[in-house]
């Protein structure tokens, strides 16, 4: 896809990622409108002059319709949009959600009771069960209307603050964005997310909308603290903004987090005492803790432990040294001002470090993706296009039907020999390592670039 590049005069340079305009890249970059200093998407320098913004072209736009089309025509010839394995066709968590907070009306305690045949508990800080009350005051079929919907904008809101941060603007962006997120509902993540009318893409649209702006924005940090509340991963982006030393936003993160607390004392003490006392380190409520659907450090240590239960040493030590992988390599991103990679980096990091992490946990997909195609689009060379594809690909909604009729989606659901079980359920975790090391060599390329632009500085004779 060809882009045209216009400079702005006092327009701080867009955020980017490994090929964007930064530190030792020289591609060029497509145009947009100029957006007041505070908008998602501008840089945390506001002295830089002379940068660049951004404009998607026509190619753009009719790829990403194409794109729409066909992810419509997929769902409808696969699994349907209201079918029992369609889009649309479950809602199972809402329902929970719903339940969760009618006990917060009726007094019933909240982590006692276990729907349908699953035994479905709810498993959420009780502030959570509080935001969800407006469910409860909903008939069943337009709260999950409601969720459907809501999670259908998120995801268009993922994709459009991820290009914002980037640097796109104007109406072909917005445009572009409609178009990819009906095409990202084929992401697995994504997928399921509306499949189970989950509120992971509440979570993500909070983090990336909140942190995706300057440093040193207005109640930047508040967004982390509410996501945090709602749901504890999240809050790993606090020890994010504290190895960037952004000191003022960790702190806002964690006064908004505390507050949710405290507001749930307030409002149902003994549930909230339930919850930080013995609920919130039972991760076996959550799910099976060796089920191939969890994607997390701990899934992996329980399905290669005898006996699926490894102890916690060993998961606290695997765990830790993920998230100083995951810390480090997201601050060598944001030191060249690639903040949506930075912030990806943390994002993919959350549910590899999580106790239990579903597939669909792993909705910072969506930034990785937009990531992947502004990279391969820019660069427009097969190992671009290849790259790209590596980190999308096993991220798609692989699906395969079993004999009852049930539909495995996920590629780590795929059965086979030993050897190929192993490898498709590692398939999340390796994306993660994928995207850490591809930064690692992005950053050493960056430097001998630079330092090869230096060295070549100092040879050019004086001028008199």
């Amino acid at each position: 896809m060809t882009v045209t590049t216009r400079r702005t005069r006092g327009v701080p340079s867009p955020t980017s990622g490994p090929g964007q305009e930064g530190e030792g890249n020289d591609c060029p970059q497509a145009t947009g409108d100029v957006v007041a200093g505070g908008d998602l998407g501008a840089a945390e320098d506001s002295t830089v002059a002379g940068s660049r913004v951004r404009r998607h072209g026509w190619r753009w736009v009719l790829a990403a319709a194409v794109a729409a089309g066909v992810a419509v025509l997929a769902h409808r010839h696969f699994l349907g949009f209201f079918s029992t394995f369609g889009l649309f066709g479950n809602g199972i968590d809402t329902v929970v959600y719903r339940h969760g907070a009618a006990t917060i009306l009726t007094s019933e305690p909240l982590y006692e009771f276990a729907l349908f045949e699953a035994g479905l508990p709810f498993t959420y800080p009780p502030f959570a069960a509080i935001a969800f009350v407006p469910l409860a005051l909903m008939p069943v079929s337009t709260a999950l209307a409601v969720v459907n919907m809501s999670n259908l904008l998120l995801v268009y809101l993922a994709v459009l603050g991820s290009w914002r941060i980037l640097g796109y603007r104007g109406v072909p962006t917005h445009v572009v964005s409609v178009g990819l997120a009906i095409a990202f509902t084929w992401l697995e993540p994504v997928r399921m997310t509306i499949w189970f009318g989950q509120i992971n893409l509440l979570l993500l649209v909070l983090v990336l909308f909140d942190l995706g702006r300057p440093e040193g924005s207005r109640l930047r940090g508040i967004g982390v603290g509410i996501a945090a509340g709602l749901k504890l991963t999240p809050a790993f982006f606090v020890l994010y903004l504290l190895a960037l030393r952004q000191w003022r936003a960790a702190a806002l993160a964690a006064i908004a987090f505390i507050a949710t607390v405290a507001a749930a004392f307030v409002v149902v003490p003994s549930d909230s005492w339930t919850y930080w006392t013995s609920t919130m380190i039972k991760a076996e409520r959550i799910g099976l803790l060796a089920s191939p659907a969890n994607q997390s450090m701990h899934g992996i240590l329980a399905r290669l432990w005898t006996g699926g239960d490894p102890p916690m040493w060993a998961w606290l030590l695997c765990a830790g040294s993920i998230a100083a992988l995951g810390l480090w390599t997201a601050a060598l991103a944001y030191r060249h001002r690639w903040t949506l990679l930075s912030l990806t980096i943390c994002g993919l990091s959350t549910p590899m470090v999580s106790p239990f992490a579903w597939g669909h946990h792993w909705v910072w997909c969506i930034p990785l993706a937009v990531l992947a195609l502004d990279f391969a689009a820019r660069r427009a060379r097969w190992w671009g296009y290849l790259l790209s594809a590596a980190l999308i690909g096993p991220m798609l909604a692989w699906y395969f039907t079993d004999y009852r009729g049930i539909a495995a989606i996920g590629i780590f659901m795929f059965e086979g020999p030993p050897w190929l079980r192993l490898l498709v359920q590692l398939a999340y975790p390796a994306v993660f390592l994928a995207v850490a090391v591809t930064t690692v060599i992005a950053h050493r390329t960056s430097k001998q670039s630079a330092g090869r632009r230096i060295d070549l500085k100092r040879s050019m004779p004086e001028e008199a």
